[in-house]
């Protein structure tokens, strides 16, 4: 494993291409897509915390329409998080306080898990279930501790990953210990850009089978990126706009269900 300030292989990519703001954008929307197709419509419009309603729902043709809309953008969100995976890992790379990085991930993991289980499941609290800033949290402490270890001690390496792929695999959180494991092998088989995308699009494949492994498709966006963060200051865009589009989303289903 090289050096932390190695940079990313695809940052030797001609000037062309995606930037990582713009990538973060992509993922973004597709993101967007994901909670649009569950958090508004399966949960909200077809009733989907209410087995009674849900089916009543899907009986009808309007409802089996919402639903189809629901599946398109459930599938078109399976694309976000080996994107955000691969940005993480990028970060990592590039931060330059470690430190810093670390506490801000885990301070909006904290401040996200109240607007996730009031958008996801409609309560302050869900213990079953935790936000995906969770996992990318570990899978930077992963990246850190592993980094700390000397090379030639492989072993203890991957069992560092392994402790915090179990602990996001307990905790529950969004794509838990794949997902933790996605951003190690993104980081680590940086130099190789081919190896790299091949694994981490295995992985997310094999995450998304039940969404017939459409989450591999994303690594046709993250293969175009150039190595440049972009010119737009979106350094807090996403650790900003992640708890808040789920207070909004949660808002506009409940003041939704209040005119029925």
């Amino acid at each position: 494993m090289a050096a932390k300030t190695i940079s990313l292989k695809f940052n030797k990519r001609r000037l062309s291409g995606f930037t990582g703001n713009q990538l973060k954008m992509i993922a973004f929307i597709l993101m967007l897509c994901d909670h649009i197709g569950f958090v508004l419509i399966e949960n909200g419009v077809l009733y989907g915390q209410n087995p009674m309603y849900w089916n009543l729902a899907l009986q009808t043709t309007v409802g089996q329409r919402w639903y189809m809309l629901a599946r398109v953008l459930r599938f078109l969100g399976r694309l976000s998080f080996p994107i955000f995976a691969f940005l993480t890992a990028e970060g990592f790379a590039h931060t330059r306080n470690i430190g810093r990085y670390i506490l801000k991930l885990a301070a909006f993991a904290v401040i996200s898990e109240v607007p996730f289980d009031l958008a996801i499941k409609g309560t302050l609290y869900y213990p079953e279930y935790q936000n995906v800033m969770f996992t990318l949290l570990f899978g930077v402490m992963a990246l850190y501790f592993a980094d700390k270890i000397k090379k030639k001690h492989i072993i203890l390496q991957w069992m560092v990953v392994a402790f915090f792929s179990g602990a996001a695999y307990l905790m529950k959180s969004d794509y838990g210990a794949i997902g933790v494991l996605l951003i190690v092998i993104m980081y680590w088989f940086r130099l190789d850009k081919k190896l790299c995308m091949f694994t981490a699009a295995f992985l997310s494949a094999m995450e998304s089978l039940s969404y017939c492994g459409v989450a591999a498709l994303s690594y046709g966006f993250i293969w175009f990126y150039n190595g440049r963060r972009g010119e737009l200051p979106m350094k807090y865009f996403f650790y900003v706009a992640y708890p808040a589009h789920l207070i909004l989303f949660f808002a506009m289903r409940y003041l939704a269900n209040l005119q029925m």
